[in-house]
């Protein structure tokens, strides 16, 4: 049997290694593909070292070295990159080729192809090697962006609007991150409660827009000492050069301490993510803090703006809670508690041409977290007290092995904050028992755990970069391969001592034959070889004389070269000892 030459195995998982090397060195490739190519580069790496037949082995490692090369391929590369997948489909297809004819068997016209043959076949690789290069160069950014939105939405991952919160929020936008369990940051140290991540002072609905002079942003110092710090933020999910990524800070906090050495921080409060905050880690301190980051703008008329329409409908609600109270401080907590009243629902049909929020206070009286901030920041303007939206996250879930909070996609939250005796002061009418779902169980926490070490190696391979990451998996292919070379040298040894062992015991059937053999008169003598006595046998005139001479040929080829089929060898011998008792005198 022809065997090729052992790189032979390792030319796609090689090649493909060397484009998604070329792709990374020259683009930035998405966290998701990158993700995606180098798993594939394991399987393509892994395939050709450890699989044992050559078929399969050969076409799992070319699957698995075009899904890499596929996945490298959202960015647009350029030429380069075509070509490079030109010679990885020919040099694949060949590496296939080989071991198609290293698996037939040799001897004669049916083990090699003709040379015709082999040309028109090479041709035709050729024309359907440059046709799907085209297609890749052409089409593959598009469509490798639209694979990762899908595994992203999979994944519970969509986009920079799922971690960063828009300027714009729409009612109801965010019911879809409340079902997900996608973590977005840990905690380490005291844990605050709310997260603020958007601040939004006009209301046009259906939407929550956050105005220019809230979004204009000033540079702060962001070097504090981790060592007066007393929380460390992680963000999980967010690409860190986003352009409106933001840090979820609780208010109040000061002593920030980032890797850029500085943040930018809006109008609102609301800070941002520089390019150098890689990786997205912050330490801070809360509570007694002399001097905040930066002030947060005072109120404005916007933050008194009714739309009419809805002026109309929630005025005269609001003063009926409120009558009875004199103050801001008053009025905003009977607010509260008449929204307290309210059913928590993430599904409620709205009434069609009407404000939602009017349709949540007069309608069907339920709702999430939007809903009950929105109608709060409405009502309290209705009653002279300024009040704005606040978009981030409610901080209730922590891992009891780890001591970290983890903060989910579910724990998206909206609360209020109104301006009472000179300061923005936070509230959160959403009924508590009721704005979260399903606690955190054991396979949450177990999960977190799974997910801190996929990241542990992710960040790992992406400090080594993609070429630096394929030198780690031509090491491990190496290794595998030398252990599966090691594992055949020992299984061959094994069956070459057990083979030894039976050597002095020949087969029962064996004695029965030679016994047959001596009772018709044909007796072997004892220094006289096996393979010599069969041909003897051939010559002599009987009719189990030529059943008699291949049984114990075959006899001799299982039992000192390893060939054949035990079982086979023993009903051969078994018929021709049969054969011989019935034809002796």
């Amino acid at each position: 049997m022809v065997t090729p030459p052992l790189v032979l195995r390792f030319v796609p998982a090689l090649g493909a290694t060397a484009v998604v090397g070329l792709v990374g060195a020259t683009r930035p490739l998405g966290a998701t593909a990158r993700a995606i190519a180098i798993g594939c580069l394991v399987v393509s790496w892994g395939t050709a070292a450890l699989l044992e037949r050559r078929r399969v082995r050969s076409r799992a490692t070319v699957v698995a070295a075009i899904g890499a090369v596929t996945a490298a391929g959202q960015v647009d590369a350029g030429l380069p990159y075509g070509a490079a997948c030109a010679v990885l489909l020919l040099a694949s297809f060949s590496s296939m080729r080989a071991a198609r004819v290293a698996g037939s068997s040799t001897g004669g016209a049916d083990a090699r192809a003709p040379a015709r043959s082999t040309l028109t076949a090479l041709v035709l690789l050729a024309g359907v090697t440059a046709a799907v290069t085209a297609s890749l160069v052409v089409g593959m950014p598009r469509v490798a962006a639209r694979i990762e939105q899908r595994i992203s939405a999979m994944l519970g991952v969509d986009g920079e609007e799922a971690t960063a919160f828009s300027t714009t929020m729409v009612l109801g936008s965010t019911r879809g991150m409340l079902q997900s369990d996608a973590i977005v940051m840990r905690i380490e140290g005291p844990r605050p409660e709310y997260l603020r991540g958007a601040v939004y002072d006009r209301y046009a609905p259906p939407y929550w827009i956050m105005t220019e002079h809230g979004g204009r942003r000033h540079s702060v110092a962001a070097a504090g000492s981790r060592a007066t710090a007393t929380t460390h933020m992680a963000l999980v999910r967010g690409a860190p050069e986003g352009n409106d990524m933001r840090w979820f800070l609780p208010a109040g906090a000061c002593d920030l301490r980032v890797a850029s050495g500085s943040v930018e921080i809006d109008a609102f409060g609301v800070a941002r993510r520089a390019r150098g905050d890689s990786p997205p880690t912050l330490s801070l301190r809360t509570g007694d803090c002399e001097v905040p980051p930066a002030p947060v703008l005072p109120p404005t008329p916007i933050d008194l703006d009714v739309p009419e329409a809805a002026r109309r409908s929630l005025a005269p609600v609001a003063a009926g809670w409120t009558a009875s109270a004199p103050t801001a401080q008053g009025k905003l907590e009977a607010i509260s508690r008449e929204l307290g009243r309210f059913e928590y629902s993430l599904a409620v049909p709205r009434t069609s041409g009407v404000d939602p929020v009017v349709d949540f206070v007069t309608v069907h009286r339920a709702g999430h977290c939007e809903m009950f901030a929105s109608a709060m920041v409405l009502m309290a303007r209705t009653q002279g007290i300024p009040a704005r939206v606040v978009g981030g996250y409610r901080v209730t879930e922590v891992n009891p092995i780890t001591g970290r909070a983890v903060v989910r996609d579910r724990d998206a939250h909206a609360w209020v904050e109104a301006w009472v005796d000179g300061a923005w002061r936070g509230w959160d009418p959403t009924p508590a028992s009721e704005s979260f779902g399903r606690g955190a169980g054991a396979l949450d926490h177990a999960g977190d755990l799974v997910a801190i070490a996929l990241e542990r190696v992710v960040a790992a391979l992406t400090a080594l970069g993609l070429l630096g990451t394929a030198g780690v998996l031509a090491g491990v292919a190496a290794v595998l391969a030398g252990a599966r070379w090691l594992g055949g040298r020992v299984r061959a040894r094994r069956r070459r001592l057990r083979g030894a062992q039976t050597d002095d015991r020949p087969l029962p059937c064996f004695d029965r034959l030679t016994d047959a053999l001596a009772g018709a008169g044909h007796a072997r003598d004892e220094s006289e070889p096996l393979e010599a006595f069969a041909r003897r046998l051939a010559t002599v005139d009987a009719r189990w004389a030529g059943d008699a001479s291949e049984a114990l040929l075959g006899y001799a080829r299982h039992r000192y070269g390893g060939l054949g089929d035990e079982a086979s060898v023993v009903r051969s011998i078994e018929r021709a000892a049969r054969a011989v008792r019935a034809g002796s005198p």
